[in-house]
């Protein structure tokens, strides 16, 4: 357990050091922590309690740190604007799911390394076909555009057909129901809603992702 902090501390001052995206909030753990065991009787369990708490919060920093590069400045200012705020988020656990987004869509596009598993054979998986969308969306486009549109589609399928038979059955159930056109194309609706869930899986490391 030292050696992987040693090391995800390494790779955090690394991006730091090299200016990448916005700065690592510096949150108020203690803060947090205090008053997630200020009810608590007993003073003496309340220091053992937020000692706990503030050694989570440490690991879990450790753990989103490496991968704060990959979140979005607007995602940055949505996570200042709307939650840094109060002391009830001044925790990391606030910060997860905005670093596990992030790392989940630069897994799909082939942006980080992230063990991909064999392309899933699933029936329902491989019967998605956004080519309906394309045609509609362009229906009296230059051809090339409208190839571009086919062809993208086919690359985010095979770029997510790695990781869909590992997604939680209720994630995938989920999100197939946005498959549709829209702003964006299926695939890309389709794999932002399942980012999470890769991000979370290189986060718990129970898939091996590189930043």
């Amino acid at each position: 357990m030292r050696i992987f902090l040693t090391v995800a501390i390494l790779l955090a001052s690394q991006f730091a050091e090299a200016g990448q995206g916005p700065p690592f909030p510096p949150l108020d753990t203690q803060g947090y922590c205090k008053a997630l065991v200020s009810k608590m009787l007993v003073k003496a369990e309340q220091q053992v309690e937020k000692g706990k708490c503030l050694a989570d919060e440490t690991m879990l920093r450790a753990s989103l740190e490496p991968f704060w590069y990959l979140v979005t400045p607007d995602a940055n200012q949505r996570l200042m604007r709307d939650y840094m705020k109060e002391v009830r988020f001044q925790t990391y656990l606030t910060v997860a799911p905005f670093v596990a987004s992030a790392l989940g869509r630069a897994c799909i596009e082939g942006r980080v390394s992230c063990s991909p598993s064999e392309p899933t054979t699933e029936p329902l998986f491989s019967a998605l076909k956004s080519d309906p969308y394309c045609h509609a969306r362009f229906p009296d486009a230059k051809a090339n555009v409208l190839r571009n549109c086919l062809d993208g589609e086919i690359k985010r399928k095979a770029s997510l057909a790695g990781y869909w038979a590992t997604l939680r059955p209720e994630i995938r159930s989920y999100c197939l129901q946005f498959f549709r056109g829209g702003e964006f194309t299926p695939f890309q609706v389709l794999s932002g809603c399942v980012a999470r869930d890769i991000g979370d899986q290189c986060l718990k490391r129970a898939r091996q992702c590189r930043p």
